[in-house]
Protein backbone atom coordinates (compact mmCIF):
# COMPACT_ATOMS: atom_id res chain seq x y z
CA UNK A 1 0.00 0.00 0.00
CA UNK A 2 2.72 2.40 0.96
CA UNK A 3 4.63 1.53 -2.22
CA UNK A 4 1.56 2.26 -4.32
CA UNK A 5 1.07 5.63 -2.64
CA UNK A 6 4.73 6.48 -3.17
CA UNK A 7 4.48 5.49 -6.82
CA UNK A 8 1.46 7.72 -7.35
CA UNK A 9 3.15 10.61 -5.59
CA UNK A 10 6.27 10.07 -7.74
CA UNK A 11 4.25 10.14 -10.95
CA UNK A 12 2.44 13.27 -9.76
CA UNK A 13 5.78 14.92 -8.98
CA UNK A 14 7.08 14.00 -12.44
CA UNK A 15 4.00 15.50 -14.06
CA UNK A 16 4.39 18.72 -12.09
CA UNK A 17 8.09 18.99 -12.80
CA UNK A 18 7.53 18.12 -16.48
CA UNK A 19 4.85 20.77 -16.81
CA UNK A 20 7.07 23.29 -15.06
CA UNK A 21 9.99 22.42 -17.32
CA UNK A 22 7.79 22.66 -20.43
CA UNK A 23 6.61 26.14 -19.51
CA UNK A 24 10.15 27.19 -18.70
CA UNK A 25 11.42 26.02 -22.09
CA UNK A 26 8.40 27.18 -24.11
CA UNK A 27 9.74 30.71 -24.39
CA UNK A 28 8.20 33.30 -26.73
CA UNK A 29 9.94 33.37 -30.13
CA UNK A 30 12.21 36.39 -30.18
CA UNK A 31 14.65 35.49 -32.99
CA UNK A 32 13.89 34.46 -36.59
CA UNK A 33 16.99 33.61 -38.61
CA UNK A 34 16.53 33.36 -42.37
CA UNK A 35 19.03 31.48 -44.54
CA UNK A 36 19.09 31.25 -48.32
CA UNK A 37 20.23 33.06 -51.46
CA UNK A 38 17.60 35.79 -51.18
CA UNK A 39 17.65 39.57 -50.90
CA UNK A 40 17.04 41.68 -47.81
CA UNK A 41 13.49 42.64 -48.88
CA UNK A 42 12.73 38.94 -49.39
CA UNK A 43 14.09 38.11 -45.92
CA UNK A 44 11.88 40.83 -44.46
CA UNK A 45 8.85 39.43 -46.31
CA UNK A 46 9.53 36.06 -44.67
CA UNK A 47 9.85 37.61 -41.21
CA UNK A 48 6.57 39.46 -41.75
CA UNK A 49 4.85 36.20 -42.75
CA UNK A 50 6.31 34.33 -39.77
CA UNK A 51 5.37 37.06 -37.30
CA UNK A 52 1.68 36.23 -37.83
CA UNK A 53 2.34 32.74 -36.42
CA UNK A 54 4.31 33.78 -33.33
CA UNK A 55 1.45 33.60 -30.86
CA UNK A 56 2.80 30.39 -29.27
CA UNK A 57 6.11 29.62 -27.60
CA UNK A 58 9.06 28.00 -29.31
CA UNK A 59 7.89 24.51 -28.23
CA UNK A 60 4.20 25.01 -28.94
CA UNK A 61 4.49 26.66 -32.34
CA UNK A 62 3.30 24.64 -35.38
CA UNK A 63 6.33 24.50 -37.69
CA UNK A 64 4.26 23.20 -40.62
CA UNK A 65 1.89 26.16 -40.33
CA UNK A 66 4.84 28.55 -40.34
CA UNK A 67 6.26 26.92 -43.47
CA UNK A 68 2.85 27.08 -45.14
CA UNK A 69 2.60 30.83 -44.54
CA UNK A 70 6.01 31.33 -46.14
CA UNK A 71 5.07 29.21 -49.17
CA UNK A 72 2.01 31.45 -49.65
CA UNK A 73 4.43 34.19 -50.75
CA UNK A 74 4.54 32.35 -54.15
CA UNK A 75 8.27 32.65 -54.80
CA UNK A 76 9.74 30.14 -52.29
CA UNK A 77 10.15 26.66 -53.83
CA UNK A 78 11.27 24.84 -50.69
CA UNK A 79 10.98 25.91 -47.04
CA UNK A 80 12.37 24.26 -43.91
CA UNK A 81 11.63 25.55 -40.40
CA UNK A 82 13.47 24.35 -37.28
CA UNK A 83 13.52 25.44 -33.67
CA UNK A 84 16.55 27.44 -32.65
CA UNK A 85 17.13 27.19 -28.91
CA UNK A 86 16.36 28.81 -26.62
CA UNK A 87 13.92 31.28 -28.21
CA UNK A 88 14.29 31.29 -31.99
CA UNK A 89 13.37 29.77 -35.33
CA UNK A 90 15.65 28.91 -38.22
CA UNK A 91 14.02 29.34 -41.65
CA UNK A 92 15.84 27.92 -44.67
CA UNK A 93 14.42 29.02 -48.01
CA UNK A 94 15.15 27.99 -51.58
CA UNK A 95 13.67 30.38 -54.12
CA UNK A 96 12.09 29.46 -57.43
CA UNK A 97 14.66 29.98 -60.24
CA UNK A 98 13.67 33.10 -62.17
CA UNK A 99 13.85 32.80 -65.96
CA UNK A 100 12.34 36.09 -67.14
CA UNK A 101 10.78 39.33 -65.97
CA UNK A 102 7.01 39.44 -66.46
CA UNK A 103 6.22 43.04 -67.22
CA UNK A 104 7.59 45.55 -64.74
CA UNK A 105 6.60 44.05 -61.37
CA UNK A 106 6.81 40.25 -61.55
CA UNK A 107 8.91 37.33 -62.79
CA UNK A 108 8.35 33.97 -64.45
CA UNK A 109 9.77 30.55 -63.67
CA UNK A 110 10.58 28.04 -66.42
CA UNK A 111 7.13 26.54 -65.89
CA UNK A 112 5.39 29.88 -66.39
CA UNK A 113 4.59 30.47 -62.72
CA UNK A 114 4.19 34.16 -61.88
CA UNK A 115 6.40 35.21 -58.96
CA UNK A 116 6.14 38.60 -57.27
CA UNK A 117 9.19 39.85 -55.38
CA UNK A 118 9.09 43.19 -53.63
CA UNK A 119 12.17 45.31 -54.32
CA UNK A 120 13.82 42.62 -56.45
CA UNK A 121 15.68 43.55 -59.65
CA UNK A 122 17.54 41.37 -62.14
CA UNK A 123 18.58 43.36 -65.19
CA UNK A 124 20.10 40.33 -66.94
CA UNK A 125 16.73 38.59 -67.32
CA UNK A 126 14.73 38.90 -70.57
CA UNK A 127 11.47 40.84 -70.31
CA UNK A 128 8.31 39.06 -71.46
CA UNK A 129 4.81 40.44 -71.84
CA UNK A 130 1.63 39.23 -73.52
CA UNK A 131 -1.78 40.69 -74.24
CA UNK A 132 -3.53 37.41 -75.11
CA UNK A 133 -1.33 34.48 -74.10
CA UNK A 134 -1.11 33.16 -70.57
CA UNK A 135 2.19 33.26 -68.67
CA UNK A 136 2.62 29.52 -69.33
CA UNK A 137 2.02 29.95 -73.09
CA UNK A 138 4.36 32.94 -73.17
CA UNK A 139 7.13 31.02 -71.43
CA UNK A 140 6.68 28.10 -73.83
CA UNK A 141 7.00 30.47 -76.78
CA UNK A 142 10.12 32.06 -75.29
CA UNK A 143 11.81 28.73 -74.61
CA UNK A 144 11.08 27.41 -78.12
CA UNK A 145 12.40 30.56 -79.79
CA UNK A 146 15.49 30.75 -77.58
CA UNK A 147 16.31 27.11 -78.29
CA UNK A 148 16.11 27.82 -82.02
CA UNK A 149 18.45 30.80 -81.61
CA UNK A 150 20.96 29.01 -79.37
CA UNK A 151 23.20 27.52 -82.14
CA UNK A 152 23.70 31.05 -83.52
CA UNK A 153 24.74 32.45 -80.12
CA UNK A 154 21.81 34.90 -80.11
CA UNK A 155 20.01 35.71 -76.86
CA UNK A 156 16.48 37.02 -76.42
CA UNK A 157 16.34 40.33 -74.56
CA UNK A 158 12.58 40.82 -74.84
CA UNK A 159 9.47 39.10 -76.19
CA UNK A 160 6.18 40.97 -76.51
CA UNK A 161 2.74 39.96 -77.76
CA UNK A 162 0.45 42.78 -78.89
CA UNK A 163 -3.39 42.79 -78.72
CA UNK A 164 -3.51 41.21 -82.20
CA UNK A 165 -1.55 38.21 -80.98
CA UNK A 166 1.58 39.21 -82.93
CA UNK A 167 4.98 38.58 -81.39
CA UNK A 168 7.90 41.01 -81.42
CA UNK A 169 11.28 39.52 -80.57
CA UNK A 170 14.17 41.71 -79.39
CA UNK A 171 17.72 40.36 -79.25
CA UNK A 172 20.49 41.54 -76.95
CA UNK A 173 22.50 42.77 -79.96
CA UNK A 174 19.95 45.46 -80.86
CA UNK A 175 18.03 43.58 -83.56
CA UNK A 176 14.25 43.26 -83.28
CA UNK A 177 12.21 40.77 -85.30
CA UNK A 178 8.46 41.03 -85.95
CA UNK A 179 7.24 37.43 -86.19
CA UNK A 180 3.49 37.91 -86.43
CA UNK A 181 1.02 35.42 -84.99
CA UNK A 182 1.69 32.23 -86.98
CA UNK A 183 4.52 30.09 -88.35
CA UNK A 184 6.88 31.58 -85.78
CA UNK A 185 9.51 28.87 -86.14
CA UNK A 186 9.61 29.14 -89.94
CA UNK A 187 9.79 32.92 -89.85
CA UNK A 188 12.57 32.87 -87.26
CA UNK A 189 14.53 30.42 -89.41
CA UNK A 190 14.13 32.79 -92.36
CA UNK A 191 15.53 35.59 -90.21
CA UNK A 192 18.51 33.43 -89.22
CA UNK A 193 19.38 32.85 -92.88
CA UNK A 194 19.48 36.60 -93.44
CA UNK A 195 21.33 37.21 -90.18
CA UNK A 196 24.22 34.91 -91.06
CA UNK A 197 24.40 36.23 -94.65
CA UNK A 198 24.12 39.97 -93.99
CA UNK A 199 23.26 41.27 -90.54
CA UNK A 200 25.96 39.58 -88.45
CA UNK A 201 28.60 41.72 -90.17
CA UNK A 202 26.74 44.94 -89.26
CA UNK A 203 26.18 44.26 -85.56
CA UNK A 204 26.03 46.25 -83.26
CA UNK A 205 24.14 48.53 -85.66
CA UNK A 206 20.48 48.16 -84.65
CA UNK A 207 18.01 46.79 -87.14
CA UNK A 208 14.35 45.89 -87.31
CA UNK A 209 13.42 42.83 -89.32
CA UNK A 210 9.85 42.25 -90.43
CA UNK A 211 9.31 38.54 -91.06
CA UNK A 212 5.50 38.67 -91.32
CA UNK A 213 5.49 38.16 -95.08
CA UNK A 214 4.61 35.01 -96.97
CA UNK A 215 7.81 34.61 -98.99
CA UNK A 216 10.35 37.10 -97.74
CA UNK A 217 11.23 39.65 -95.11
CA UNK A 218 12.24 43.26 -94.83
CA UNK A 219 14.98 45.04 -92.92
CA UNK A 220 15.37 48.59 -91.73
CA UNK A 221 18.81 49.50 -90.46
CA UNK A 222 19.23 52.17 -87.79
CA UNK A 223 16.69 53.11 -85.13
CA UNK A 224 14.17 50.24 -84.85
CA UNK A 225 11.58 52.67 -83.46
CA UNK A 226 11.37 54.33 -86.86
CA UNK A 227 10.02 51.17 -88.52
CA UNK A 228 6.33 50.73 -89.37
CA UNK A 229 4.27 49.21 -86.60
CA UNK A 230 2.40 46.68 -88.75
CA UNK A 231 2.31 45.04 -92.17
CA UNK A 232 -0.31 42.87 -93.87
CA UNK A 233 0.10 39.21 -92.98
CA UNK A 234 -1.10 38.20 -96.45
CA UNK A 235 1.27 40.44 -98.42
CA UNK A 236 3.46 38.19 -100.63
CA UNK A 237 6.58 40.36 -100.72
CA UNK A 238 7.98 43.06 -98.47
CA UNK A 239 7.49 46.70 -99.28
CA UNK A 240 10.69 47.97 -100.93
CA UNK A 241 10.73 51.49 -99.57
CA UNK A 242 13.02 52.23 -97.71
CA UNK A 243 14.00 48.73 -96.68
CA UNK A 244 16.43 46.05 -97.75
CA UNK A 245 14.47 43.10 -99.12
CA UNK A 246 15.41 39.43 -98.89
CA UNK A 247 13.33 37.11 -101.07
CA UNK A 248 12.89 33.36 -101.13
CA UNK A 249 10.71 31.03 -103.17
CA UNK A 250 7.05 31.07 -102.34
CA UNK A 251 6.35 28.75 -99.44
CA UNK A 252 3.61 26.18 -99.30
CA UNK A 253 0.68 27.17 -97.14
CA UNK A 254 1.29 26.31 -93.53
CA UNK A 255 -1.35 24.41 -91.58
CA UNK A 256 -2.10 26.52 -88.55
CA UNK A 257 -1.87 24.81 -85.14
CA UNK A 258 -4.65 25.20 -82.63
CA UNK A 259 -2.40 26.69 -79.92
CA UNK A 260 -2.07 30.44 -79.63
CA UNK A 261 1.71 30.74 -79.89
CA UNK A 262 1.76 29.93 -83.61
CA UNK A 263 4.22 27.06 -83.75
Amino acid sequence: MIRAVLAVMGMFALLISGSYLWHRLDQPVRVVRVEGAISQPEQQAIRDAVSESLTDGVLSIDLDAVASRILDLSWPREVRVRRLWPDGLLVQVQREPLVAAWGAEAFLTSGGKVVRLAGHHEEALPVLSASLSTPVETMQTYLLLQEQLRPSGLVIHGLEENPLGEWLLTLDNGISVALGNRSLSERLQRFLLLYHRVLAERVPEPARVDARYENGLAVRMGDPAAAPESAPEHQATPAAEPMLAFEKHREQQTIEPSIRNGF
